[in-house]
């Protein structure tokens, strides 16, 4: 990876008991570690904003090729028995797992269906990013591989309060798991944050970006490179008593820590609400994202104002940027200029472009022979409503999708024409509880499972 300066970018978010409106900022726990190794941190950070200036001004003026890739991911999920128990086990990480691809995949390439509550006149700056995610099918070891691994931990869960949070998460010899290659997988370790001891943390997400690791004196060691997230906010709900955090149940927070990951900063660049006109004032660094003094939250409704907004001058601020800190439900869009960052990321020559050239990771291994070209799973399974059809990679000629209940009635018929993925959400939510018969059809065959409704 090239060597470029040091940043260190953190989700400040919830804990299942946070007060609304407090203080969710865990960046200063992410500035303290980076100082005790590297105190011009601080100095190096307002360099990076500056050539990120630039490099903007310079992609608006040449034009900038947008790419469409796809990245390999890898969920480690490192809890304890009781933590397991919680979100159902290995059905119910099935469920999260895709659930949450689902989402980012939604996310990255505009086909989010809440786009519709963007304020107009925020909807002409919202983008593509063209980043698809994929689960890994090889591991490192060249073994298959659904695309997560479970760890059972002795510990109730890792310190986000420590000089490197929660780096023993992302060590096997310390209760957690070792990191997957970091130039060819994005690893996501799935956690319970700990804070101060054992006290609960706010922190629902932590990254840490392939930029901080690059000096192996003073950052972080590349093996740490990745993102954390916290179990009460990984994936998407899909009913209403499995366990989450209140109101960030939709999948954003990844969404949201994936922006760090690929170079985004919050929009109110984290300077204690000095606005950026005023002495000492930070921002994002991105034309397009209107100053902000600081975090939104819960569900705002637009027009919004804070101290940075210029009456008469603005719109007001982004609450519903993914790199803010609102409810999921009210969080819906990049901008163009948010994209532009995150394409110089993955580009050629990005930090991150290494990722994208390692496809076999996404195929299972060539020892492995599915039953078909078109073998599938269905997860979860007993059901509650959603199920996922996972196939082990995008399907070839699949077409549709019918459901009959056990008198053979069709309940569901769903066209799966043109659809560029290998995971399928259906929900039966509104059907009665049973058993059901899932056909998918392809051109030139056709193939059924049994799939049981509570």
């Amino acid at each position: 990876m090239k060597k470029a300066l040091f940043w260190f970018v953190l989700l400040c978010s919830f804990s299942l008991h946070a007060q609304p409106n407090a203080d969710k900022c865990g960046f200063i726990i992410a500035k303290k570690a980076i100082i005790a190794r590297n105190p011009s941190f601080q100095q190096q950070l307002d360099s990076y904003l500056q050539k990120r200036l630039s490099n903007l001004a310079n992609a608006k003026t040449t034009g900038q090729v947008t790419l469409s890739v796809t990245v390999p991911v890898i969920f480690h999920i490192v809890l304890d028995t009781a933590q397991l128990h919680r979100i159902n086990d290995s059905a119910g990480i099935a469920d999260r797992v895709i659930s949450q691809i689902q989402i980012l995949n939604e996310d990255y390439n505009r086909g989010n269906a809440d786009s519709t509550l963007i304020p107009s006149v925020f909807k002409p700056l919202y983008g593509n990013v063209n980043i698809k995610f994929a689960l890994a099918h090889t591991t490192p070891n060249g073994k298959p591989t659904n695309g997560w691994d479970i760890v059972t931990t002795p510990l109730t869960g890792f310190d986000a309060s420590a000089n490197d949070p929660c780096g023993f998460a992302k060590h096997t010899d310390s209760g957690g798991i070792d990191a997957w290659d970091v130039s060819k997988y994005i690893n996501i370790w799935v956690i319970n944050f700990l804070q101060y001891g054992n006290q609960p943390s706010q922190i629902l997400g932590l990254t840490v970006p392939p930029s901080f690791t690059v000096d192996t004196v003073n950052g972080f060691p590349v093996n740490e490179m990745g993102v954390l997230l916290s179990y009460t906010a990984f994936g998407h709900r899909s009913s209403p008593n499995e366990y989450f955090y209140t109101h960030i149940d939709l999948g954003r927070t990844l969404t949201h820590e994936m922006g760090h990951y690929f170079g985004l900063f919050h929009p109110w660049g984290d300077d204690g609400g000095v606005c950026p006109w005023n002495y000492g004032g930070k921002d994002d660094g991105i034309a397009d994202t209107p100053p902000e003094g600081g975090p939104n939250y819960g569900c705002p409704t637009f027009p919004v104002y804070d101290i940075c907004s210029v009456p008469g001058q603005s719109n007001g601020i982004m609450f519903n940027n993914y790199m803010d800190y609102t409810d999921d439900a009210c969080m819906n869009m990049f901008t163009h200029d948010q994209i532009l960052v995150m394409q110089s990321e993955i580009g050629p020559g990005g930090e991150s472009h290494e990722l994208t050239i390692h496809p076999d990771v996404l195929q299972y291994p060539g020892n492995v022979i599915p039953v078909s070209d078109n073998s599938f799973i269905i997860t979860p399974n007993p059901s509650k409503g959603f199920i996922y059809i996972n196939f082990n990679q995008v399907p070839t000629g699949f077409q549709h999708v019918i459901i009959k209940n056990t008198v053979g009635q069709t309940v569901i018929d769903q066209n799966m024409i043109g659809q560029q993925t290998s995971y399928f959400p259906i929900n039966m939510s509104g059907l009665g509880r049973g058993m059901y018969f899932v056909t998918c059809y392809f051109t030139n065959a056709t193939e059924t499972r049994k799939i049981i409704l509570l």
